[in-house]
């Protein structure tokens, strides 16, 4: 039957993939042809002739060796986009992360300096003139994250629970001053609005302004669980195109991800005598 090998031998010879699954592959072909010849000559055929029955019932031999190669070449095609779709999902949401963390860090320091110069406007001031309320008119309108600025007199508000503790009660008292405006604070980006106050013995400032934090959690949550998973389900393709598929590295992957994958790369390369192999297995590393 040296035929039959040499012909299942020629359909895998420019294959790559992994080598003991090529082994299992050929000799499955193999059965199948040999299965076909016992049969044939059941039938009164001789051996050449059910030899090549049976490779002919198989098909052309270009075109099996098309077949089987498109085949490998799907399993890792399939195999490394799933890793490049994981990779480029992690850095683009670490990016969307990064920013949106960049730009609520930006409004804490202008909210903070608004504040702060808001008060300079009313230090040492009794009442709160027309001109004053321009100028905190202005400071507001400088920024595009500012919604409200409400001015209370801190006497008016402050009730003191403890020698040394004070609580601001402001939300229920008339305001000595308080400008509203409008600014861009879509609710499908997940935009709210958070309140900031403070106040010393004289006057309280209360600052109403837009963030995206929910809208940062979000994006952190859904990116990392989407490349989670794109990453374990490669990993996974992975070990078990290389025979390595445990129930053990299933959980390492999936509670791990990518320190449990370098555990499994690392282990797997001390278990493993170098062969003439190396290579395909490098085609899916």
């Amino acid at each position: 039957m040296k035929r039959i090998e040499k012909f299942v031998d020629s359909m895998y010879l420019n294959v790559e993939g992994d080598q003991q699954e090529i082994n299992e592959l050929k000799a499955e072909m193999t059965n199948h042809l040999l299965e076909a010849v016992h049969e044939l000559k059941a039938q009164g055929k001789t051996e050449q002739q059910a030899i090549t029955k049976a490779i002919k019932r198989f098909g052309e031999e270009k075109e099996i060796r098309a077949v089987i190669g498109q085949l490998f070449d799907i399993q890792k095609v399939f195999a490394k986009r799933v890793l490049y779709i994981a990779v480029v999902c992690l850095i683009v949401t670490m990016s969307i992360f990064y920013f949106l963390w960049k730009v609520e860090e930006s409004t804490a320091e202008g909210i903070s300096d608004t504040r702060a110069l808001i008060s300079y406007q009313l230090k040492d001031k009794d009442v709160i003139t027309t001109d004053i309320k321009r100028k905190i008119e202005a400071l507001v309108e400088e920024t595009n994250y500012v919604s409200r600025v409400t001015v209370y007199k801190s006497k008016n508000i402050i009730s003191r629970a403890g020698e040394n503790y004070v609580e601001y009660h402001w939300k229920s008292v008339q305001p000595d001053f308080q400008y509203q405006r409008t600014i861009w604070a879509p609710k499908w980006l997940g935009a709210d609005f958070h309140t900031f106050g403070n106040g010393d013995e004289e006057w309280f400032v209360s600052i109403d302004n837009r963030s995206f934090s929910r809208l940062e959690a979000v994006v952190l949550f859904v990116g990392l669980t989407v490349y989670w998973t794109l990453f374990t389900i490669w990993a996974i393709i992975n070990a078990y195109h290389q025979k390595r598929l445990r129930i053990g590295w299933l959980f390492m992957f999936i509670f791990l991800n990518i320190l449990g994958y370098l555990i499994y790369y690392v282990t797997g390369k001390q278990g493993r005598i170098p062969s003439e192999h190396d290579e395909f297995y490098e085609d899916y590393i």
